[in-house]
């Protein structure tokens, strides 16, 4: 059932035209995944859909009391409140009573006043009173799972990325009947890609997204629309079935081309004779004439992105690590570490937020020398190391003099020189807008044109940190095939799994202040994780139990104490169950109507876990 549409948007900045007549209908209960070459208008198309930018032609219906909300990649929060209050933050009495009651529970830990006891218990009744504590157990359990442990942080005192999360799950919480989300999956690790991507799925209402990451395309989207030229097309299913559906397509139209070229050489012999609009047919045929050169002229205009630049030679020895270790004030990131970094070598270094993996790259860049233990790089080394954030990306500076700043002319691999015009041109960036200023382009865009920054001085070892965030999927999909043909050495950190499993032939694994190499591909890296993760968390059970003996038990009735000790067995079965389930699909790798079966069994009984895991988080928050 349609629940909202937009008929004949057009919009445009100055001469660039963003939306040209474009028409979206969104049913209830979609997973829109939106894609499109960075720059063509996603973000601008979602502030749209969200009310945010008002500055457009369209006719727009949606039923009444229909809320939408957007997570954007720039939120904007109050720096002044808590994290909790900052996601509660929605005038309904039972998020205020929430948020009263974390407030004074703190306030009480911290004093020990009976008067803030007192307040406590107050707020304690409320919370009873509107039984408030399931909700406030998935309000932890969203923050806890975007990497948000203490709630009760200034919004002030968290980093950028940590700000985008908070945002995201302000939103998650409010669970509007259109969840517009931009970049999500950005700054999240693994663990919380993953929740997401659940998450999503059980979401019970309708989800417009924007997103690089094409796990998360693949795993969520029942329809991805593409943008393109100011319009909308429209492909069911998920990103492989886009994929697929867009190569036969594109396979059509290429067999149109070919026959309208036949026709265009035949009309321009025809119009070279000298043709005459002495009728009306002889108009028309050069009416159509011109419509052909047109559609032609656009589709050589357009063409196709390659990057096919050299490299440096590189020696045998690149990188040598002996003891290496890091500690920032009295916090250690991870213990003395020995290794050699070989040519050849593509490493995908993971681990949680915060274990240190841009440190890592930091110190083996050579940007980060206050570290103990001996780094020895070759004499041959030429890095280019891709950073999240580069100053330089924020100058008013032109894009073509940005460029050639850095070099006039560049080598291909075969010893072709191109000019850096032509270099834009083929890295989709059309040779109108190469005057465009650098702080005007989307933050994609100014990814794309940082990479090619890096890559025209021929370095011969690649250090990327997160290279797909904001970068669109076309962009990622030659950036890998770079990669592939690259003669050099390659090291990265990312949570895109689907980037790494094409890059990625080893992983340093940072976890517990260790470092830890391991051989094999994304899913060898997540099924050992799952056992160190195991391990861990029925330590940390151990601990929770022995702790629980020594004090007296809370407001519980001996039914939630039985239900608490209920839901720890459900608990632990289901984490095993997941294992056998991981090591399952392994072995039935190419029986495609069994891995389906266990994929929906993996969905269910994750979506089973995420019910168990809340209730219980609430019980022992009482306790």
């Amino acid at each position: 059932m349609e629940a909202y549409k937009i008929e004949k948007l057009n919009k445009q900045y100055g001469d660039k035209v963003i939306f040209d007549d474009l028409d979206l209908s969104v049913s209830y209960k979609e997973r829109i995944g939106l894609v499109g070459i960075n720059g063509t208008g996603k973000s601008t198309l979602l502030k749209v859909i969200a009310n945010i930018d008002d500055d457009y032609d369209a006719k727009i219906s949606y039923p009444n009391q229909y809320e939408i909300a957007y997570a954007s990649q720039k939120p904007e929060l109050d720096a002044t409140l808590t994290v909790i209050d900052e996601v509660l933050n929605n005038e309904t009495e039972m998020t205020k009573v929430i948020a009263q009651y974390e407030n004074a529970l703190n306030q009480y830990q911290q004093t020990a006043d009976p008067k803030d006891l007192d307040l406590m218990m107050k707020y304690q009744s409320d919370m009873d009173r509107l039984n408030a504590w399931d909700y406030s157990a998935d309000v932890k359990t969203i923050l806890s799972k975007l990497g948000i442990n203490d709630y009760l942080k200034k919004i002030s005192t968290l980093s950028g990325g940590q700000q985008k999360r908070v945002a995201l799950a302000k939103e998650l919480i409010r669970k509007p009947d259109l969840l517009l989300l931009d970049e999500p999956t950005n700054h999240l690790d693994i663990e919380g890609i993953e929740w997401l991507v659940n998450y999503v799925k059980q979401y019970p209402h309708t989800i417009m997204f924007v997103t690089h990451d094409r796990h998360f395309l693949n795993q969520v989207s029942t329809r991805i629309v593409e943008l393109s030229n100011g319009k909308l097309t429209s492909y069911p299913g998920n990103y492989e079935s886009y994929i697929e559906a867009r190569a036969e397509k594109e396979e059509i139209e290429a067999q149109q081309n070919v026959k309208k070229k036949a026709l265009y050489k035949q009309e321009l012999h025809w119009m070279r004779q000298g043709a005459k609009a002495r009728s009306t047919k002889q108009q028309a045929r050069i009416n159509r004439f011109n419509d052909l050169e047109d559609d032609l002229s656009n589709k050589k205009t357009q063409g196709e992105a390659s990057l096919n630049l050299a490299h440096s030679r590189l020696g045998k020895q690149v990188f040598e690590l002996e003891d290496v270790s890091k500690s920032i004030g009295d916090r250690t990131l991870f213990d003395p570490f020995t290794t050699i970094i070989q040519k050849g070598d593509r490493i995908g270094i993971v681990g949680g937020n915060g274990a240190g993996k841009t440190t890592l790259l930091n110190i083996i860049s050579g940007l980060d020398q206050t570290f103990d233990g001996n780094l020895i790089t070759g004499q041959t080394v030429k890095i280019a190391y891709f950073k999240q954030q580069d100053e330089s990306l924020t100058s008013d500076e032109r894009m073509i003099d940005y460029l050639r700043e850095e070099s006039e002319v560049a080598k291909e691999k075969d010893g072709t020189v191109v000019s850096v015009t032509q270099l834009l041109e083929r890295f989709l960036f059309p040779s109108q807008t190469h005057g465009t200023r650098i702080n005007k382009l989307s933050g994609g865009e100014q990814k794309r044109l940082y990479l090619l920054k890096l890559l025209v001085h021929e370095p011969n070892v690649l250090i990327l940190d997160e290279p797909t965030n904001d970068l669109d999927t076309e962009t990622l999909t030659i950036l890998e095939a770079y990669i592939n043909e690259f003669g050099g050495t390659v090291i990265t950190v990312s949570h895109d799994r689907y980037f790494l499993n094409k890059v990625a032939n080893k992983y340093w694994y940072i976890h517990d202040k260790q470092i830890e190499p391991m051989l094999g591909t994304f899913e060898d890296y997540l099924a050992y994780k799952r056992t160190v993760d195991k391990k861990s968390s029925q330590q940390h059970k151990e601990a929770q139990k022995a702790e629980s003996k020594s004090k007296p038990t809370g407001r519980l009735s001996f039914k939630e104490k039985r239900e608490l000790e209920q839901l720890e067995e459900n608990i632990e079965y289901i984490e095993t169950r997941l294992e056998k389930i991981e090591q399952e699909m392994v072995e039935h790798a190419t029986n495609y109507e069994k891995l389906n079966e266990l994929t929906n069994e993996k969905t269910s009984i994750e979506a089973q876990y995420e019910e168990d895991y809340k209730r219980w988080s609430s019980l022992s928050d009482r306790l």
